[in-house]
């Protein structure tokens, strides 16, 4: 059986042992109860250690990173450091590197993750250019990307791109960054997240936006790993929760990595101080993640969302929602989330369904193009965080590139110009 056709059948069957729970209400004041999240304790069984998937590649003819194991949190052992994977953007050329660091465990075991020079890190992460820290991690030398020390970046719109392809942007995938934030899987480790980036984030002058990341059930980011770094590739700092049961926990895991962001905006020693455009916030995520992020859109930091496979509804939107599922998807089919689109009442909202997908066959598990799902995603996301006009009548107006795409069945409100 191939890779591919493996992590399907987990997707589909962590979906269908938790059932659906897309009716429930996740509107704030004035509307019923919250959505009502899986059971706790589904997903799988949680081990001393996480085993990272491979490094992400960052754009077109870009060789990918060296894949890493990261060290377990629970054990008195040291654990090993966790990755940075680099890639080259499709106007960078630069080839993807691995670049592990040891670390050792400290009391927790829990390995400092290496940020470039002078990122932050758990366990011991070095403050300087191929220094070592407390916790004994080693800094990449050859990225000194650590802190800002230019000018603070510029709030403005982003040249048009074409998002089929990647963007103009070397990626670097960051692992076990962040604070703890959801449930632990029977006792095991608290999740924290996966951080996908524009490697040089002064690149440009503009400020980034942030797109927050809900897996599936029973999935991580690495399953995402392409739609996840292409949306890195064009400029976006994309923090996705290691949670497998995302919808779980209180503050929300998809929230809590929208906050752990914008607390590095303001970091001095972070390499995303003063270089984040705290005014452009999305979120999107798949099945379970998909009802999180109807939850998290609920946040007045997230200004646009684009739940994929899954939505509940949600009265305290705070800006346009493309809501798509598969016409072929029996798992959540698109009847369930009709509601959610229903809802909406004074806010641009397209209902989106791709006629030929069913729950999963839309992802890219290989390979560094996207497919036509991810690439509309992408689209979405330019056009509400970026500004990009350009691609606006891919989804406005009666006429729309989505519209008159066979491959699609689009319904829109409020979405006239």
């Amino acid at each position: 059986m191939s890779g591919e056709n493996s992590l399907r059948k987990l997707l589909l069957a962590g979906v269908l042992g938790i059932g659906i729970w897309a009716c429930g209400d996740s509107s704030g004041g004035g509307g019923s109860g919250g959505a009502t999240s899986p059971p706790a304790g589904s997903g799988g069984s949680a081990s001393g250690g996480n085993s990272a998937g491979p490094a992400s590649s960052g754009g077109s003819g870009a060789a990918s990173g060296g894949a890493a194991s990261t060290g377990g949190r629970g054990g008195g052992a040291p654990g090993t450091g966790g990755t940075i994977s680099e890639a080259g953007g499709s106007n960078a050329g630069g080839s993807g590197k691995g670049g592990t660091s040891a670390g050792g465990g400290g009391a927790s075991g829990k390995a400092g993750t290496t940020t470039g020079a002078g990122g932050s890190g758990k366990g011991g992460a070095t403050t300087g250019a191929g220094g070592a820290g407390s916790g004994g991690a080693t800094a990449d030398a050859s990225i000194t990307e650590a802190g800002s020390t230019g000018d603070d970046c510029a709030m403005g719109t982003w040249p048009t791109a074409d998002p089929s392809v990647a963007g103009p942007f070397a990626t670097v995938t960051e692992q076990n960054v962040g604070p703890e934030a959801g449930l632990a899987l029977d006792g095991g480790v608290v999740p924290d997240f996966t951080l996908f980036r524009p490697k040089d984030m002064m690149q440009g002058g503009l400020c980034h936006p942030v797109i927050t990341w809900g897996n599936g059930t029973s999935s991580t980011p690495s399953i995402y790993k392409v739609l996840l770094n292409h949306l890195a590739s064009h400029g976006f700092v994309v923090i996705a929760s290691n949670s497998t049961n995302v919808a779980q926990g209180n503050p929300a895991p998809m929230v809590v990595g929208v906050t752990w962001v914008l607390q590095q905006n303001d970091d001095p020693t972070s390499v995303m101080y003063h270089r984040i455009d705290t005014t452009h916030i999305g979120a999107t995520g798949h099945s379970q993640g998909a009802f999180a992020t109807t939850q998290a859109a609920g946040d007045s930091h997230i200004t646009t969302m684009a739940p994929l496979c899954g939505a509940s509804t949600q009265r305290n939107l705070h800006g346009p929602a493309m809501i798509y599922c598969g016409g072929a998807d029996t798992t959540v089919p698109c009847s369930t989330v009709k509601g959610a689109f229903d809802a909406i009442t004074t806010l641009p909202a397209m209902l989106a369904e791709y006629v030929s997908a069913d729950h999963a066959n839309w992802i890219t598990f290989t390979g560094t193009k996207p497919g036509p799902v991810e690439v509309a995603v992408t689209a979405w996301m330019r056009v509400h965080l970026m500004d990009d006009s350009a691609l606006r009548s891919w989804f406005y107006g009666a006429s729309c590139k989505l519209c008159t795409d066979s491959a699609w069945q689009i319904t829109q409100k409020n979405m006239d110009q």
